[in-house]
């Protein structure tokens, strides 16, 4: 999220909960709410970061309960004279009971273990401070650039500061972005962010931003929609304002055919974090996902408008051309999206798709399908939901019924919903193809 996760002044602080300055001033001073002085700023300035705030608010018992003002009670006036000389004996025994449960329920407080006290927002070096600022910053912009860039600073930050745990979760976030912009292969990027975001949890077991970071390895790489569900909601329970998780929640319920949830997080995640172009974009997808086919495509044309620099933007309309029947339409859209990412390999692709339409659109499914199933065989696409959407779009029936059997005996299970939502559409009338394509559907989320 970048700089959008500061909040400055204590007026801004007290508005985040919706209370007044004096408040949260008071909050600060009786019950450790996280608040930090600009260095070398002039007096009285502060800000906080949202994320601290909000694990702070998780572990408070009642925010709604204020500290009393201290007062000296009044000594208790006996209702009748010599009560207390006729009564003293029964209230020594009641006296002496209460003694004794005041001391059993003490033992019980003490006994029960202590909260592990939440990360600092930032690393108390200043210099390494600025290096996770920059960080932050550098994975905010999710270009190809920027992300081997914050690799970089969130691995130098776990050197200098190796017990700051939310750069271990901001690594974890960034080899698990690199994968979409082609730096890093999966095979190498989810293992990685994996075992930086275990290290934030053995650092902090509180920091909601590392098991969000599982719950989305959970998903993509483990086929685990289960798993990944309640570390997403573990993540939410910890930092229940964090737009990035609402926002891969989001995503993975989307994928999963779950879009009323999907839309629910998504939308959150727009309110917490307005104009993200991530954000938007992806809620276009997750609306096409859904079958609200004029909505998506209005989002998507106005985004195009305002970012046709942002890669993810055409993936997502070169998948709705496809899906249309409309291939040069796709290989266009392709192309810019293999430039935008700087995907070599990705680009040649485009360039020997763009030579196949000279022939014609036969030719352009003939290296689609061949593509996809060599995918398929060397791991690197880890289901046929494509190879059978391409069949699907070229309406050859023998190769989706013999591909969706294939998938049958390895027992695959699928997401990517919107795929499998048009697959449904083209054959909704087959009988046989809707009883295979219902036996892949994934475990729910949630």
């Amino acid at each position: 999220m970048g700089s959008s996760n500061r909040i400055d002044g204590w007026k801004a602080i007290g508005g985040h909960f919706g209370r007044d300055r004096t408040t949260v001033m008071r909050w600060a001073q009786q019950r450790g709410l996280p608040v930090r002085r600009l260095p070398g700023g002039k007096t009285g300035t502060v800000y906080a970061l949202k994320d601290e705030l909000d694990r702070w608010a998780a572990s408070q018992t009642n925010l709604n309960e204020e500290a009393p003002e201290t007062e000296i009670a009044p000594p208790p006036v006996p209702e009748k004279p010599g009560f207390w000389a006729r009564n003293w004996r029964r209230l020594a025994v009641v006296g002496l009971m209460l003694l004794g449960l005041g001391f059993a329920a003490g033992n019980i407080i003490t006994s029960q273990p202590r909260r592990t006290p939440p990360s600092p927002a930032l690393p108390s070096d200043p210099a390494v401070s600025a290096l996770y600022l920059q960080a932050r910053d550098e994975w905010a912009q999710r270009t190809p650039a920027s992300l081997a860039r914050a690799i970089g600073l969130f691995t130098t930050i776990t050197t200098k500061e190796p017990g700051f745990a939310p750069a271990w979760a901001g690594l974890a976030d960034a080899y698990l972005l690199s994968r979409e912009f082609g730096i890093t292969p999966d095979a190498e990027a989810f293992p990685k962010a994996r075992a930086a975001a275990e290290a934030a949890l053995d650092r902090d077991p509180g920091l909601g931003a590392a098991h969000r970071a599982l719950g989305f390895i959970a998903y993509w790489w483990e086929d685990d929609p289960q798993k990944a569900g309640r570390s997403f909601r573990k993540a939410l329970a910890l930092a229940p304002r964090d737009a990035q998780t609402h926002f891969w929640y989001g995503n993975i319920l989307s994928d999963n055919g779950q879009h009323v949830a999907a839309l629910r997080e998504l939308n959150t995640a727009r309110l917490i974090e307005p104009g993200s172009v991530a954000i938007q974009t992806d809620l276009a997808w997750a609306q096409w996902s859904a079958g609200d086919d004029a909505s998506a495509r209005q989002a998507l044309n106005q985004l195009m408008q305002v970012r046709a620099d942002f890669p993810v933007v055409h993936d997502c309309t070169s998948l709705i051309k496809l899906a249309d029947g409309d291939y040069v339409g796709y290989v266009q859209d392709l192309g810019e999206f293999a430039r935008l990412r700087g995907d070599s390999a990705l680009i040649a692709h485009a360039t020997a798709l763009r030579g196949d339409l000279k022939t014609g659109a036969a030719a352009v499914q003939k290296r689609l399908m061949s593509y996809a199933l060599g995918d398929v065989a060397a791991k690197t696409r880890r289901t046929h939901v494509w190879p059978v959407f391409l069949a699907s779009v070229a309406q050859d029936r023998q190769q989706v019924v013999a591909l969706l059997k294939t998938a049958d005996a390895r027992n695959e299970s699928w997401g990517e919903a919107g795929l499998t939502a048009r697959i449904a559409r083209l054959w909704m009338d087959d009988v046989e193809i809707g009883a295979l394509l219902r036996q892949r559907k994934a475990p729910p989320v949630e």
